[in-house]
């Protein structure tokens, strides 16, 4: 045994002279990738660390298990990493919360996927989040309380791009300050933030005042406190899911795949 391993047990255990342990933490799961018959690469949502991808030793098995690996299931895992290595390897994995309910209902099986995409997306690698790490939870607890799938999708999506920084915190104009959340307001991608109309420049999107109107509401109550006062009517849940949707275009510039399957929630752009 190379003297180097020592007191390292479980480097020591798999032979692996050099890993480092980087946490041990708690993790959500955004994806799965096979690397061979046997193993799978996970991409996690951890606790402590953010986005990390990490390799999982005969991860094949239990993925065909189900359960343990379903996306967005919560998970405890101790993470090594290698000198030069792109994956870190995960180790310890063990159920915390299973996402199989809300996977097997018809009503939020599609969202889970757009959620855990959405985050791989716009998360950076190896940057801690915590407010996104807690706005997982609350967002699959409001669901599994009842919370409707569209409020959620958009909830999830406003805060989401609030973190990301590509949405503005407030409703007021990013050029002269005055307050839109009456109308007039439009969303320039360039800031990003909402400017009124006569601060607008060319290729600003309008905004109904709908969309701000419920957004306003998203910022300041918890998801499950506007499910139980049934805010969020068809009408303003369609206008703020085209800003929402204009925002991630305009970042990205292509839509994600997942988000197709979310026509059975919103009715499709």
């Amino acid at each position: 045994m190379h003297g180097n391993c020592q007191g390292r047990e479980d480097a020591r255990r798999e032979g692996e002279c050099g890993a480092v342990a980087l946490l041990s933490t708690t993790a959500f799961i955004l994806r799965v990738d096979a690397l061979s018959e046997k193993d799978v690469a996970l991409t996690l949502l951890t606790r402590d660390g953010g986005v990390v991808r990490a390799a999982l030793r005969g991860g094949r098995r239990r993925f065909r298990r189900g359960a343990l690996l379903e996306l967005l299931t919560e998970v405890s895992v101790t993470l090594f990493q290698k000198e030069g290595s792109d994956l870190a390897r995960a180790d310890g994995l063990e159920l915390v919360r299973s996402a199989f309910d809300l996977a097997s209902r018809a009503e939020t099986a599609m969202l889970l996927p757009y959620v855990a995409e959405s985050l791989s997306t716009f998360l950076p690698e190896a940057e801690t989040a915590p407010e996104a790490y807690r706005l997982v939870r609350h967002v699959l607890d409001a669901l599994e309380a009842g919370a409707p799938p569209d409020l959620t999708t958009r909830y999830f999506e406003a805060w989401l791009l609030r973190l990301a920084g590509l949405l503005p915190g407030g409703t007021e104009c990013a050029g002269c300050g005055r307050d839109l959340s009456s109308g007039g307001a439009r969303f320039d991608p360039e800031l990003p933030g909402l400017v009124g109309n006569e601060c607008a420049p060319s290729g600003a999107v309008p905004v109904a005042g709908a969309a701000l109107r419920l957004l306003a509401d998203v910022r300041r109550s918890r998801l499950d406190d506007l499910a139980r006062r049934e805010v969020g009517d068809a009408p303003s849940l369609r206008a703020l899911e085209g800003l929402l949707r204009e925002v991630r275009r305009r970042f990205l510039g292509h839509e994600l795949k997942s988000y197709r399957f979310l026509e059975t929630l919103s009715g499709g752009s």
